[in-house]
């Protein structure tokens, strides 16, 4: 059963606007009391900041993770500051130790921000600090919540496989961050399952939002022969599709966390995530006290978080996506050292 806490079970919003609280979009200025902020009369924190370490309005994992803290807010009356495109090692300190100085819990969004939240986190003691990627052990006030991104893009790469006519398929990967590799060794597993033979490209471009180096690799790879793509892209996304319909070419695309099905007759799936169910959780055990010491991973457990799902002109793959996630869950597949 899925769990929501009761607080969301009547919210069904999305990015609205919070009503009834303050929705701070900027950074705290560094300085004030680190002391932690009262809770409200439910027990949830009056004050929450928030790191993402791309754009609040990627369409995709960023924006997700922001509408999970929004739509708890609208809610609970809290007040929300949030630091968007942090994109540097020490910009993301800064932005944790300016927001840890005036907010009683700090959610970051990207697993690039990790290394900074180990640092920032222990000078903090009254602060609790949520990371979506594993953090160190040992520091009682930080946690992980996070999703395991390569698993549904194993299940994508079984689809791959069956829809590809010429025998290679290609992956565009973001930024160098464990759910990128996780995700490329996974898609290539998943292919290779059904087609030992196939061929995988697989490359890398450093961003999640420049669609101008997106567009280059997709091109690269649809000359050499590739027909699906999954485009581990956010923001990037448009500039894999702009190569799609340029080549010409049937080339078939996947892309993460939400439904983008309408925006390109290419698109043929997601590897659908809703943080905000995540959030809700993250909210939950913070209220009770029972944040847990170990990482908290989903992977396609609970389908209300993360699940590969299929565009409406892909709808014939049903059945393998189903049998494929079903495999995974009791354990009857294996995945890859390091996906």
């Amino acid at each position: 059963m899925i769990r929501v806490p009761s607080w969301l079970r009547s919210t069904r919003v999305l990015a609205a606007p919070v009503l009834g609280a303050a929705l701070v979009l900027s950074a705290c200025s560094s300085g004030g009391s680190t002391a932690a902020p009262e809770t409200g009369a439910s027990g949830a924190p009056t004050k929450v900041g928030v790191v993402l370490a791309g754009p609040r309005n990627d369409k995709a994992f960023y924006q997700s993770y922001l509408d999970g803290v929004q739509a708890v807010a609208d809610r609970e009356g809290m007040t929300v500051s949030v630091v968007d495109n942090v994109g540097s090692p020490q910009a993301a300190i800064d932005a944790l130790t300016n927001l840890a100085a005036d907010n009683q819990l700090i959610i970051a969004g990207g697993s690039s921000l990790v290394s900074a939240g180990n640092t920032v986190a222990a000078q903090f003691p009254d602060v609790t600090f949520v990371m979506s990627g594993v953090v160190q052990a040992g520091v009682p006030n930080l946690h992980t919540y996070a999703t395991r991104q390569g698993v549904p893009a194993y299940v994508a790469g079984v689809v791959a496989a069956q829809e590809s006519a010429t025998g290679t398929v290609g992956y565009v990967g973001g930024t160098d961050i464990p759910p990128n590799s996780q995700s490329s060794i996974d898609f290539a597993a998943g292919a290779k399952s059904v087609k030992p033979d196939i061929n995988v490209a697989s490359v890398t471009v450093g961003s999640l939002s420049d669609a101008a180096k997106a567009k280059e690799a997709t091109a690269a790879q649809i000359a050499n022969g590739a027909d699906v793509i999954y485009a581990f892209q956010d923001a990037g996304l448009p500039g894999v599709l702009d190569a799609v319909t340029e080549s010409g070419k049937d080339v078939k695309v996947f892309n993460p966390t939400t439904d983008r099905c309408e925006e390109s007759p290419a698109l043929i799936g997601y590897a659908f995530q809703d943080t905000k169910i995540m959030v809700g959780h993250v909210l939950e055990d913070f209220k009770a006290g029972s944040l847990p010491v170990e990482p908290r991973f989903y992977a396609l457990d609970d389908p209300a978080v993360q699940a590969l799902k299929l565009c409406p002109s892909a709808s014939q793959y049903e059945s393998v996506v189903a049998d494929t996630t079903a495999k995974l869950n009791s354990g009857a597949i294996t995945l890859p050292q390091g996906g």
